[in-house]
């Protein structure tokens, strides 16, 4: 018989989720995504100000401020200084998907991307720079540090340090707008001839510093991809060594059996 003492639960009490409660900032992310994709701020129109905000759901402005800046990292709405915030789509913006297992697909992809000039600076190869971009020891790069954007989208989809020759240091003026790629300006302007690509993928965080550029926390998960361009006498014209955003960008590679032989035999 139980003890008097044992106590059976109010039948209509909740039970308690296992899982903690959000933090403020993140159910009013939630909230602000629902109310978006049910048309109560459609695209094109502006959201209330932060004050509003803040009475309306009952939070304070600095909870506002940092839902508001995820959804913004999320490519939902955007700032625009004197106008006010303004609601951009009505869903988060899918990855941007990769096939770089050829050659002409790298070229392709290259081709659909641009990047945004941040600032630039004189480099010596030095032991372990020479090895990562199979360069020669004590030679002379410009560093461009650059953001990478697809073609007419204003989200950076990595952070890009791109390596180039003194003697192609002119085509930095070219990297404006929707710009031709590294690729096809080393042939059109330098008359240079990309022969063969080295491609080396890895997983890694974003610097705090890069994090912090792209609005990112500092931590955050990215692919490190390293490409590097040769002349065919493997000689190294330019490389990129690109930090992408691990929302933003997907890589996807499949390969299949070669087709059967005719008669049936392998050839």
């Amino acid at each position: 018989m139980p003890s008097s003492s044992a106590r059976s639960p109010t039948p209509h009490c909740p039970v308690r989720s296992a899982l903690p409660a959000l933090p403020r900032y993140a159910w009013l992310q939630q909230s602000l995504l629902t109310d978006i994709k049910s048309g109560k701020y459609p695209v094109g129109s502006l959201l209330p100000t932060e004050d509003q905000l803040g009475k309306m759901y009952g939070v304070s402005r600095h909870t506002v401020r940092e839902a508001t800046r995820k959804l913004a990292d999320s490519g939902l709405i955007v700032r625009r200084p004197g106008i006010g915030t303004l609601v951009r789509a009505a869903g988060a913006p899918q990855p941007y998907v990769a096939a770089l297992g050829s050659l002409k697909e790298l070229m392709d992809y290259t081709s659909t991307t641009r990047l945004e000039v941040l600032g630039q600076s004189l480099v010596t190869a030095d032991a372990a720079m020479a090895r990562d971009l199979r360069c020669e020891p004590d030679s002379q790069w410009l560093e461009l540090q650059t953001m990478r954007h697809l073609a007419g989208q204003d989200a950076p989809i990595s952070f890009t340090r791109v390596y180039l020759r003194p003697e192609f240091a002119s085509m930095r003026e070219h990297l404006r707008g929707n710009h031709p790629s590294i690729y096809e300006l080393l042939r059109t302007l330098y008359h240079q001839q990309v022969d063969s690509v080295l491609q080396q993928i890895e997983a890694t965080m974003m610097p705090p510093a890069v994090a912090k550029l792209l609005k990112l926390k500092a931590g955050t998960p990215a692919l490190r991809m390293l490409r590097c361009y040769f002349d065919h006498t493997g000689r190294l014209l330019t490389a990129s060594a690109n930090l992408y955003v691990a929302d933003r960008f997907q890589l996807v590679t499949s390969w299949r059996q070669n087709p059967p032989h005719p008669t049936g035999e392998t050839p």
